[in-house]
């Protein structure tokens, strides 16, 4: 007989500035991806979230600032590890966000810019990984 893995669907992950909620499914159906600071309180849901399974795990995108007449955009990526969830069905997770700041190459009637456009902050994360039902 195999033995099932049972995958977590919902994880709390926090440090001491950031709060971040994600989801795989939710009450109003969908992903669901939530993402606070001081300063920040922003949720996401369904196809403002990209997921994109390597071999590193999965990276759960999120665009965090649009380029709203600054030149810049910044993404949130959460990097989530394969988790085989224990009978307790949750389990404390480490991991890391990276938020990546995209300067774009033109800015209107602005010359292109040149050098290195995309810029990185990582940021650990702890906190629990479960199995939900919805």
């Amino acid at each position: 007989m195999t033995e099932q893995i049972i995958e977590p669907n919902d994880f709390d992950l926090h440090n001491n500035d950031v709060q971040i909620h994600y989801s795989l499914e939710s009450f109003i159906g969908g992903p669901q991806l939530t993402y606070k600071t001081q300063n920040f309180d922003r949720q996401f849901t369904g196809e403002e979230i990209n997921v994109v399974e390597t071999n590193i795990g999965k990276l759960v995108t999120v665009l965090v600032e649009p380029d709203a007449d600054t030149g810049e955009e910044v993404r949130l990526t959460l990097l989530l590890p394969s988790i085989n969830l224990s009978s307790s069905l949750e389990n404390p997770i480490e991991t890391e966000a990276i938020f990546t700041t995209q300067r774009n190459v033109l800015r209107g009637l602005s010359p292109i810019l040149e050098g290195q456009l995309q810029t990185y902050h990582t940021l650990s994360l702890r906190g629990t990984a479960r199995s939900v039902d919805f």
